[in-house]
């Protein structure tokens, strides 16, 4: 992807230039639109020496006159798949919203049909102002996306909302912007569980699994990027991807409430949460004590969340269920897809604890149909994508 990076005048105009390095290293071109302002906190030459591209605007190195001239700003327009402002100031989004054009980044913006992404950073209270969020209202009316600042302690010596959000979030809402759409699933709401669900013996110990949400999180992150409008219901310590709605739980039970608030709402449901099948049957207030004599745990069952809400279901919701299992792997798949009506189950073998944390793993997706080809193995950010171009075939050939 051509990437057209916006730098104004903000002391977080440092972090520009880790956000195109990474940007390169995940093989996008990117080119620099320096404002002069923004000339006062990063150079020309350190955005040009890490994107190995011409940095605009306030660059006296280029000056006014090429070997072959071009109207700058049309042609800067016209190269860039999309273009991302980072940081960008209240006086830019100003300028933007109302149309102004004084200087080449902000000529750019009007003159580009490319989608536009703006990364606001500034003081708590301009951010919070009327005006500036009038104008950010604006620009999301244009179709602009926006990643929201992040909170915390501001150069200014204040505390609040204003700082620029993470590196890692801005390329993953540009990751989300610059991916491609597939048919089957552009449009679709999908409720997406991820995550391990946590039992609380008391306010110390609880029951729980090795699961972290990985997968979980990379297939909401996938199914977003294929164009869905994705819910996730979350278990665990993973942060979720940018765009996506996220509903935080802890416990087995906390999980089926979320979802059935929101499966009347949703198309489709991909139940990739680690729920602990038990729980204690009661939680002590208090931390529990060693004893002299033997101790019990007296467990009890979880509820089925995915059975529930595959019971639950109207004509025309589509339900992926996900079978970890150390043995017997398609049998007890199997089984499953047919005891709780499922569309689809992806069975992952967990032998040896496989599947668990960073590694590499391979799904085998089987439907009434039987097994169909495994995908995989792959890292789970890859596998995540593999799945879901392989369900947007398969609800594509519905459709048809």
């Amino acid at each position: 992807m051509q990437i057209l990076l916006g730098i104004t005048g903000g002391v977080a105009a440092y972090k520009s230039a880790d956000l195109a390095r990474l940007l390169v290293h995940q093989g996008h071109r990117v080119r620099c639109v320096l404002t002069e302002a923004g000339a006062r906190f990063i150079t020309p030459l350190t955005l040009s020496s890490l994107t190995g591209e011409p940095c605009y605007g306030a660059n006296p190195d280029l000056g006014e006159w090429r070997a072959q001239p071009v109207v700058e700003h049309i042609d800067l327009a016209r190269w860039a798949d999309l273009v991302v402002v980072a940081p960008a100031t209240a006086d830019m989004l100003g300028k933007a919203a109302n149309g102004l054009a004084p200087d080449l980044l902000s000529t750019v913006l009007l003159a580009t049909r490319a989608p536009i992404l703006w990364a606001p950073a500034m003081n708590t209270g301009m951010w919070e102002h009327p005006a500036v969020q009038a104008n950010l209202a604006r620009l999301r009316s244009f179709g602009h996306g926006v990643v929201e600042p992040g909170a915390g302690l501001l150069a200014c010596g204040e505390e609040g909302a204003g700082k620029l959000a993470d590196i890692a979030v801005i390329a993953d809402a540009i990751q989300c912007h610059g991916s491609p759409r597939l048919p089957g699933l552009t449009g679709q709401r999908v409720l997406i569980t991820a995550g391990p669900t946590r039992e609380d013996l008391d306010p110390v110990r609880t029951l729980t699994n090795r699961s972290t949400g990985a997968m979980g999180v990379e297939l909401a992150r996938a199914f977003r990027d294929a164009g869905a409008a994705v819910t996730l219901v979350l278990g665990g310590d993973l942060a979720a991807p940018w765009g996506v709605e996220a509903l935080r739980v802890r416990s087995a039970q906390e999980m089926l409430a979320a979802c059935q608030a929101q499966w009347g709402l949703a198309d489709g449901l991909v139940a990739a949460a680690a729920v602990a099948d038990q729980r204690p049957e009661a939680t002590l207030p208090e931390k529990a004590k060693k004893t002299a004599g033997p101790e019990q745990l007296v467990l009890v069952r979880t509820p089925d969340i995915l059975a529930t809400l595959a019971a639950a279901r109207r004509p025309g919701q589509w339900t992926i269920g996900f079978a970890a299992e150390s043995e017997r792997h398609l049998e007890h798949a199997a089984a499953k897809l047919r005891s709780k009506g499922l569309d689809a189950i992806l069975v992952n073998d967990v032998q040896a604890g496989r599947a668990f944390g960073a590694q590499a793993n391979t799904l085998t997706p089987l439907t009434a149909a039987g097994p169909q080809t495994p995908l995989g193995p792959l890292p789970k950010d890859q596998l995540a994508r593999a799945v879901a171009q392989w369900w947007a075939q398969q609800l594509a050939t519905r459709q048809a």
